[in-house]
């Protein structure tokens, strides 16, 4: 089976800047995949399509 934890909606979010609201949201991303890397889905392929002339990430 599976747990699903909810925490409380964050404070001031979102805020004025888009650029602080990602710093703080992907923070909260890498905490969370530091508690359990082996639940993180390590093989997607998020950046599957770059612009013309740019090095494929992968």
């Amino acid at each position: 089976g599976y747990t699903v934890e909810l925490g409380a909606p964050w404070e001031d979010y979102p805020g004025e800047s888009i650029e602080a609201d990602t710093l703080r949201m992907n923070a909260w991303i890498e905490r969370r995949v530091g508690e359990m890397p082996e639940q993180y889905y390590w093989v997607h392929k998020r950046f599957k399509t770059r612009p013309k002339g740019e090095k494929k990430p992968y």
